[in-house]
This record gives C-alpha cells, sequence and structure tokens, in this order.
C-alpha cells in the first residue's frame, strides 16, 4: 500500500485501496528526546476515515490538543487528566447512556489507583501491581475482570492516539471472571413474601404490583419501571417494552427508547391473574389522582420508581417471611426459575420473552436451571432393555477377581428390566 500526499498537510491517500491516513509529528518529548508522532487511519472513535476533510479536521483537533499550552508533550500527561479530557468524552458518545453510567464508576475506580501517575510511567509491573489490587481488594471475580478489562482499553485508547508507544497491559494475564451467581426466590419463597404483603395498605399494595409485575415478566428493571398505562393492552393480553428509564433520581430521567438490544423491544403475553392485579392496580390510582395513559404503572405519587426504592422493599418483605434477599435483577433470575422448574419452558420461548439478543445468551445464563430437563429421558428408557441371566458362569476368572461363594446367597436365573 503506498500512501501519496494530499493538499492537506499530514494527510495521504492510496488510491487502490481508498484508505485514508493521519501521519503528523508532534514536535519532541522533553523527557526522552523522541519525536512524538501520531499515525493512524482510524478516528477518535476508532472507525476508519471517510473523507480527506474529516481526516484533516482529525488532525487539526490532534495539533490543537498537543499543544494547547505551548509547550504541550505526551510525557506530561497524567493518567487522571487523561481519563478526564480524553477517554471519558470518547467513551459517552461510543457507548449507549445508561452503560455510560453503568460503567462510570469502575472508571472512576481505576482513575483514582493510577491518579497524577504519568501514562509513559505505567510499565508491565504497576499493571501487574494493579491486577493483585483487584483480586486482594475483595471486589467479586465478574467486576475486577470488569475493571482489568476496562484499564486494558483505556490504555489501548491512548496508544491509539499517540501518547504511549505500546499497551503494557497487554503483556499482562487477564483476570478470570469467575461465575457470578444471581439469588432468586422460588416459588414457595415468592408466595411466602406475598403472604406478608397488606394490599389494604396504598404503598404495600403497590410493593405487591410492583413484586408481581417483576416475578411474572422477567422484565429488566428499567423497562418495568418506564412501563407507561399504554404500554399495557388488556384486550390482547400483553404488554409492549418499548422503553428504559434513564433514572438518577425522581427529578432526573430519560424515558428512552433506546434498548440493551435490538429484541429488547418486545411484546410479553400476560396472565389473567396477572392482567387483574394490574386492572385493580390502575383503579386504585385513578382514585389518588394517577392512572392515564402517558403515566407509570409502578408509581403512587406520579414519579418514576428507582431502583434503590425497589432493593428496600425486597429486603424488607424478605426479612419478614424469614428468607433470604435478592437483588432487584434477582426478580428477572426468580422469573426463569419459575417457569423452568414448573413449567420446563423450552429456551428459545424464554429467550424471546426475556429479550435477549440470542438463546445462546439465555442459555449461558441460565442452564443450570434445568436441572429436571431430562426427566422424559428418563421415562422413556424406563424398562426399555430386557435380557435373561444365564444359568451358568461361562468365564474364568483368576486372582482377586474370585469371590468366595460363601459370601454370595446363591441367585436363581430370572428374567431382568433394567429401570
Amino acid at each position: 500500500m503506498v500512501m501519496k500526499k494530499t493538499k492537506y498537510t499530514g494527510v495521504y491517500y492510496d488510491n487502490e485501496t481508498n484508505r485514508v491516513q493521519v501521519q503528523i509529528s508532534l514536535g519532541t518529548d522533553p523527557v526522552t528526546g523522541k519525536r512524538n508522532r501520531l499515525k493512524t487511519m482510524t478516528n477518535e472513535n476508532n472507525k476508519p476515515f471517510t473523507t480527506l476533510t474529516e481526516a484533516n479536521r482529525f488532525v487539526v483537533v490532534q495539533k490543537a490538543k498537543y499543544f494547547k499550552t505551548g509547550a504541550y508533550s505526551a510525557s506530561k500527561m497524567s493518567f487522571s487528566t487523561f481519563v478526564d479530557d480524553e477517554y471519558l468524552p470518547h467513551y459517552k458518545i461510543t457507548v449507549k447512556p445508561q452503560t455510560y453510567e453503568h460503567k462510570l464508576n469502575g472508571i472512576k475506580v481505576i482513575r483514582n489507583f493510577f491518579g497524577k501517575r504519568k501514562l509513559k510511567d505505567i510499565d508491565v509491573k504497576l499493571v501487574n501491581d494493579f491486577r493483585m489490587w483487584l483480586v486482594n481488594y475483595g471486589y467479586k471475580p465478574s467486576y475486577s475482570s470488569g475493571l482489568f478489562s476496562t484499564f486494558k482499553r483505556i490504555l489501548s485508547f491512548a496508544e491509539q492516539l499517540g501518547f504511549i508507544q505500546d499497551n503494557p497491559a497487554h503483556k499482562v494475564k487477564a483476570l478470570p471472571k469467575g461465575k457470578a451467581k444471581v439469588a432468586f426466590w422460588t416459588k414457595k419463597e415468592f408466595e411466602l413474601v406475598l403472604a406478608q404483603i397488606c394490599i389494604d395498605d396504598a404503598y404495600e399494595h403497590f410493593n405487591y404490583v410492583m413484586l408481581v409485575l417483576y416475578f411474572m415478566t422477567g422484565m429488566r428493571v428499567n423497562e418495568a419501571t418506564a412501563l407507561y398505562w399504554e404500554d399495557i393492552d388488556f384486550k390482547r393480553k400483553q404488554l409492549h417494552v418499548s422503553h428504559n428509564l434513564l433514572i438518577k433520581n425522581q427529578k432526573e430521567f430519560e424515558r428512552s427508547d433506546d434498548l440493551k438490544t435490538a429484541n429488547a423491544n418486545r411484546f410479553i403475553a400476560l396472565d389473567d391473574t396477572t392482567l387483574e392485579i394490574l386492572r385493580t392496580w390502575r383503579e386504585r390510582q385513578v382514585f389518588l389522582g394517577l392512572g392515564r395513559e402517558k403515566e407509570f404503572v409502578l408509581s403512587y405519587n406520579g414519579k418514576p420508581m428507582i431502583k434503590s426504592t425497589i432493593s428496600r422493599v425486597i429486603k424488607r418483605y424478605a426479612s419478614s417471611a424469614g428468607i433470604h434477599s435478592i437483588q432487584a435483577k434477582g426478580l428477572r433470575h426468580s422469573h426463569v426459575s419459575y417457569l423452568i422448574n414448573e413449567f420446563n419452558m423450552e429456551i428459545l420461548k424464554i429467550s424471546k420473552r426475556l429479550g435477549h439478543s440470542s438463546p445462546e445468551i439465555t442459555y449461558r445464563h441460565y442452564a443450570h436451571l434445568y436441572s429436571g430437563a431430562d426427566r422424559d429421558i428418563a421415562d422413556a428408557i424406563n424398562g426399555n432393555i430386557n435380557f435373561t441371566s444365564a444359568k451358568e458362569s461361562n468365564l474364568q476368572f483368576n486372582g482377586n477377581q474370585v469371590i468366595k461363594k460363601t459370601t454370595v446367597p446363591r441367585v436363581s436365573p430370572k428374567v431382568i428390566q433394567i429401570a
């Protein structure tokens, strides 16, 4: 591939492959004495340049970043400054808002660990120190693994922008994820919880509806909190999952149609009992001045419900019922357990109901719940093999295989069925 100069300084183009490349010099590093060079075919979002104009704009921005203080160089960039000024703005526009908010605290943990250390000083030893810190700090294996992977991506972005020559994290073994176990309630445990609720009380009635809706539909936490009454079709006996609630508090929230996966936009069939529970709750909401088409189903004051409220409700009633508490997302897991253990539902149907991107995702998370899934196999082969035992032994055994005849009573030959 031969890159040729264009009318833009630092921008090159290959006629045969239609590839655009940026090659620019960012001065000399005063510490190392080496030239700072940036050579790339992708923009800030790691996508190939589509036009020469786009590549030139990238060059202008990068030079402004490097020389904005008049004596700026990559060697002066601290890890925390890079995360705040470069990585977070880039990450925010490349992922969904809920993903950004979910990952933000973990990124801050990484940033605080390395703090003011210069990017160029982060070597393999320091990366390994961070790895060991994650192991010993007490985080769950899956969380530690996620943090280490995020750290690798941060350094890879620094390498892409030319702040470091290579990524030392690639030379350190990744942390194993382990198996994340999500606690859930069985049908019997759920019944014990519901028995603690006094539906005559308006707020407890709200708690009752919330728990039933999650347990009987398997919706994600922020899918159910985003539900409007217009999303529930009482005639067709189904609800439509079409929004996701992004919420900081009851005053700062967004009802977004940007769902976790393409399959998350789905219809969930509702049983008659759940429909009646919802219908009764709406009647009570109307009495309270709520219950309009574009108002939240899970609300007792017109405002959306936040995740911490769900967690407190679960913990309170679990304690009253004398059973273990679970996370809010544990109700989704409880729904799957209920479908599998009570009805042995097919994984494909469950996957569609949950809004997973593929049945493989569902199977990976919930295969362990199919403890009795092969019962029909055992029932089918029961008594299917028939034979008659030999009257005399046709084989000669030597050594320690021989059992004294006096220790075993004689068994009469008979027809045996293997069950």
